[in-house]
C-alpha cells in the first residue's frame, strides 16, 4: 500500500537554491492544454488530445508538447513509462499534471514512471509510479530546472535501482511526495554533477524490518550545493541520509529521521556539510556519524534518541556499538559540534557507564567529549523535551525561520531564552514546540440529581493564558464560558460523551473526552464485612483511591448507590467521590473509585448467599471480591470461591444508625454495658449504646448490628433467653423480621421461634422474643 502524497505546504526560500513557483493551471479552454483520458470511448493517440478527443496514453502527448503547454491527465492506470522529449522555457515550462488531488493518475508495471534527459523547464504535478523493478521510478538526466511536486514515486520489493535517480541534474526541485520502498539501493540518489537540487518536505520510506543485507539509503547525495530540507526519512539500512566525498556544501535542516536501521545521517567525506536542526530518533547505528575526510561540518540544534541497544532483535547486535553522535578520522580536525541533545534513555537506565559520544573513535559521555575535543558546550544529555525548548543557536549553518512543517519560532514564555543567535528562543530539532493549552479534567456524576460536574482548573495553558471553556454535554447541550467548573442536569438516564475544550488568547486549543454513564439507581446501601465486621470506603492509610475494610461505622464515604449496569448486573456508585467502584480485568489491582462509565471493570453479580450475607463477582476478572480481616489490606477481585473472605453484609442506608424507642415506656432501647448485658428499654436519650445498623439479610429478613460493640443482637437460647449483642456473625438466632404497624410503629419477629420481641414488665426487664400476638410492650418506634 502506498502513502498519499503530501499536499498544500508552502514552499520555504533558501539562500543559494532556486525553487520555482506554481504554475497556474490552465482552464479547460485554454488551447494550450493537451488533455490524456484513457477510459474515453474517443480517446486516440493520434488525436489532438482536445477533451472532446483526448489521448489515450501520457506517452503521446509527452511526445508532442512543447514549451508553455501543460499535459492534463485523468485519473486512473497508465501502463507505461514516460519519456519527456522536449524542454520548456523559464517563461513558459511544460507541465504534467494529473487531474486532480482526488483521482491521481498512477504509471504502474515493471518500468513504469518518468524519464527525463537533457531537457529544462519541466514541471510534474500529482502523479504516482509504483511497481518499477529494473529502473528508477523517477530518472532524470543531464537536466535543469525541472520540478516535482506531490508525487509518489516507489520501485518493487528488493529493486537493485533506486526510486528516484538525479544524475547531472541542476537548479531543480522535489516537493512534498512519497519516495521509497522496499529497495536495496535508495530513496533518491544525487550523482557527482548533480548540484543545486532541492528535496523539500518529502516522506521518503525504506524497509519496516531490520535486514542484516539491507545497506540501502533514503538520500544519498554526492554532488555539491544540494539542501535536503524538511523531510521525514524511515527505515533504511545504511543510512537515512547519506552526504558523501565531494557533496560540498551540503544542507541537510529540519528533517525528521525515525526508525532508521543504519546511520541517521552519515556525513561520509564531505566537506562544509550544515547538519542543523534535525530530529534522529529510533536508529540502530550512529545517530549522526562525520567521518572520513569530513572537513569544516556544522553539527548543531540536532535532538537524538536511539533504540535500545539492549534489543538485538529490532537493530541486530551491531546496535551495542553505536553512539548517538560520534565525530572519526579526519573530521576531528575542524567539525563544529554544539547545542545538540543527545539523549540515550536506555544507556542511562541500564548502563552504568552511558556512552553517547564519540571521538575519533573513543565512546564516551558528553563531559569526556567536551574535554576531547574542545566543542559540545551546550550540548545536553537529557530526557527531557522540555530542555530543548528555546536553546538552539540561531546562527548556525542552515538554520530555518520556519520547523519542518512551516511553523515560525515562537518564544515559550515558561521556559528561559538560553539559545544563541539573533533568535533566542528558537527550538532544538526539527520542529518548533508550540504548546497549545492542555484540556484536563475532573468529572463526577451526582446520580440522584442526574447530573454531571465538571472541573477543568487543572488544565494547562499554553503560550497564552486560557481565554474560554467549552463544554459539550452529548445531549445537545453546549456551554462556553470564562470559568472552568460547569454542571449540567440531564433529561433522561443513558451515556453521554462529555467533551471539553480548552481555547487560549491566541485561539490555539486542547480537547479531551469523558464517556459518562447516568444510569438508574435501585437503592443505596453500605457493605459490612463478615471477616472483620467493618464497612467498607476509602482507605485512609493508602495514596491512592483505594477500597478497604477499615470503617467501623457507615459514614458518607461508604455510601455506594446500587446501579442497574443491564443484563442482570449491577454497578457500584460512590456518591462522596461522585465516580463508580472499578475492578481491573486481571484481578491483581486494588478495587477504587475512579471511573465515570460503567464498562466490564465497573460491572459486578451481585450474589445472595443462602447465610443472607452478599457477594460480588467482577464481569471484567470472573472472580469475587475478597475482604480480608486485616483492615489494612485493600479489596481486590481475586477469589474463584466464595468463603468468609468474600461476604459481605447489606445495609441500605435508610436503616443505618437507627435506635428503638420501646412503647412500653418511651424509653430507648440499649445495648447494655457497651454490649456485655442483655438488650433493654430503659434509656432516654440516644448515645452509641443505643445505635443499631438494620442489616438487610434477604426475604424480608433482617439482622440488628449493634454499634456498642459491633455484634449481632442475638435471641439467645433460641429465644428462651433475653436479646444480648454478642454474635460475629448471622445464625438462626441473629434473623428478625420486621413488622411496620399499622400506627407507624415496628415489631421484631424472631426467627428462630417465631415470637415477637417484647419490651417485658413494661420496659423493666431486658428484651426477650416470647410473645405470640403484637401488643403495647411488641411496639417500637424506629428513630
Amino acid at each position: 500500500m502506498h502513502k498519499r502524497p503530501f499536499a498544500g505546504l508552502t514552499a520555504l526560500a533558501l539562500a543559494g537554491g532556486t525553487l520555482l513557483g506554481t504554475a497556474a493551471p490552465a482552464q479547460a479552454a485554454d488551447p494550450t492544454v493537451l488533455y490524456v483520458k484513457q477510459t474515453a470511448t474517443a480517446c486516440s493517440d493520434t488525436g489532438p488530445g482536445t477533451v472532446e478527443q483526448p489521448f489515450c496514453t501520457i506517452g503521446a502527448a509527452a511526445a508532442v508538447v512543447t514549451a508553455g503547454q501543460t499535459v492534463d491527465v485523468g485519473g486512473g492506470n497508465y501502463r507505461e513509462r514516460v519519456t519527456i522529449a522536449n524542454s520548456g522555457t523559464p517563461d513558459q515550462p511544460i507541465v504534467f499534471r494529473s487531474g486532480s488531488s482526488n483521482s491521481n493518475a498512477s504509471l504502474i508495471g515493471p518500468t513504469a514512471g518518468f524519464a527525463i534527459t537533457s531537457q529544462h523547464d519541466i514541471r510534474i504535478e500529482r502523479f504516482q509510479a509504483t511497481g518499477s523493478v529494473a529502473v528508477p521510478a523517477l530518472d532524470i538526466r543531464d537536466a535543469s530546472h525541472i520540478e516535482v511536486e506531490n508525487g509518489t514515486f516507489t520501485v518493487s520489493d528488493n529493486a537493485t535501482v533506486p526510486a528516484v535517480r538525479l544524475a547531472g541534474v541542476t537548479q531543480s526541485s522535489l516537493k512534498r511526495g512519497y519516495i521509497g520502498g522496499r529497495t536495496l539501493d535508495a530513496g533518491v540518489t544525487m550523482d557527482a554533477a548533480t548540484t543545486g537540487v532541492s528535496l523539500i518536505s518529502l516522506n521518503l520510506t525504506g524497509r519496516t524490518w531490520y535486514d542484516s543485507a539491507d545497506r540501502s539509503v533514503g538520500v544519498r547525495v554526492a554532488g555539491p550545493g544540494n539542501t535536503i530540507l524538511n523531510n521525514t526519512v524511515d527505515g533504511f539500512g545504511g543510512a537515512a541520509i547519506s552526504v558523501e566525498a565531494g557533496a560540498t556544501d551540503t544542507v541537510v535542516v529540519n528533517n525528521q529521521i525515525t526508525g532508521s536501521f543504519g546511520y541517521g545521517i552519515h556525513n561520509h567525506g564531505a566537506t562544509g556539510t550544515a547538519i542543523t536542526n534535525n530530529t534522529v530518533k529510533g536508529h540502530c547505528l550512529d545517530g549522526i556519524r562525520v567521518d572520513g575526510t569530513s572537513a569544516k561540518v556544522s553539527v548543531q540544534n540536532n535532538l537524538l534518541a536511539a533504540y535500545n541497544p539492549l534489543n538485538t532483535n529490532s537493530c541486530g547486535p551491531s546496535a551495542s556499538g553505536r553512539v548517538e553522535l560520534g565525530i572519526y578520522d579526519a573530521a576531528v580536525g575542524d567539525t563544529a559540534v554544539d547545542y545538540n541533545n543527545a539523549d540515550d534513555y536506555y544507556y542511562y537506565y541500564y548502563s552504568s557507564s552511558p556512552a553517547t559520544y564519540a571521538w575519533n573513535g573513543s565512546r564516551m559521555g558528553l563531559s569526556a567529549f567536551r574535554a576531547a575535543s574542545g566543542q559540545a558546550a551546550h550540548d545536553l544529555e537529557t530526557g527531557d523535551p522540555r530542555d530543548a525548548y528555546d536553546s538552539a543557536n540561531s546562527a548556525a549553518p542552515g538554520y530555518q525561520a520556519t520547523d519542518r512543517v512551516g511553523r515560525a519560532r515562537a518564544d515559550d514564555p515558561a521556559r528561559p531564552d538560553t539559545g544563541a543567535g539573533p533568535v533566542t528562543y528558537a527550538d532544538r530539532g526539527a520542529l518548533e514546540t508550540i504548546r497549545s493549552p492542555l484540556a484536563r479534567t475532573n468529572v463526577t456524576l451526582d446520580l440522584a440529581a442526574t447530573s454531571v460536574n465538571v472541573n477543568a482548573s487543572s488544565s494547562e495553558p499554553g503560550f497564552v493564558p486560557i481565554a474560554s471553556y467549552e463544554f459539550t454535554f452529548g445531549d445537545g447541550t453546549v456551554v462556553t464560558q470564562a470559568s472552568p467548573v460547569v454542571s449540567h442536569r440531564y433529561a433522561q438516564p443513558g451515556e453521554y460523551t462529555v467533551s471539553t475544550r480548552v481555547t487560549g488568547t491566541d485561539g490555539r486549543s486542547g480537547s479531551r473526552a469523558d464517556l459518562i454513564s447516568v444510569l438508574p439507581r435501585t437503592g443505596t446501601m453500605g457493605l459490612l464485612t463478615l471477616s472483620g465486621l467493618r464497612y467498607v470506603g476509602p482507605m485512609a492509610n493508602v495514596p491512592w483511591p483505594a477500597l478497604g475494610a477499615d470503617h467501623a461505622k457507615l459514614d458518607a464515604t461508604g455510601q455506594f448507590d446500587l446501579v442497574d449496569a443491564g443484563s442482570g448486573q449491577v454497578a457500584l456508585f460512590a456518591p462522596a467521590s461522585g465516580q463508580y467502584v472499578t475492578a481491573d480485568s486481571a484481578g491483581v489491582e486494588s478495587l477504587s473509585f475512579k471511573g465515570t462509565v460503567v464498562t466490564p471493570n465497573q460491572r459486578f453479580t451481585l450474589v445472595r448467599n443462602a447465610d443472607g450475607t452478599v457477594s460480588l463477582k467482577s464481569a471484567s476478572s470472573g472472580r469475587y471480591v475478597t475482604a480480608t480481616a486485616n483492615a489494612t489490606t485493600p479489596l481486590i477481585a481475586n477469589a474463584t470461591t466464595i468463603g468468609a473472605t468474600q461476604k459481605f453484609y447489606r445495609v441500605n442506608v435508610a436503616d443505618a444508625d437507627r435506635s428503638l424507642k420501646a412503647r412500653a415506656n418511651n424509653r430507648f432501647v440499649t445495648a447494655e454495658s457497651a454490649g456485655t448485658k442483655p438488650l433493654i428499654a430503659n434509656r432516654t436519650s440516644v448515645g452509641p449504646w443505643e445505635r443499631f445498623d438494620l442489616v438487610d439479610l434477604g426475604n424480608g429478613q433482617i439482622g440488628i448490628f449493634a454499634r456498642a460493640d459491633n455484634r449481632f443482637v442475638s435471641a439467645d437460647g433460641k429465644g428462651t433467653l433475653p436479646l444480648i449483642a454478642n454474635r460475629a456473625s448471622v445464625g438462626a438466632w441473629e434473623r428478625f423480621t420486621l413488622i411496620r404497624n399499622t400506627d407507624g410503629t415496628v415489631s421484631l419477629k424472631a426467627a428462630i421461634n417465631s415470637r415477637y420481641v417484647t419490651a417485658e414488665s413494661a420496659g423493666a426487664k431486658p428484651l426477650i422474643a416470647n410473645r405470640t400476638t403484637i401488643g403495647t410492650w411488641e411496639k417500637f418506634t424506629l428513630g
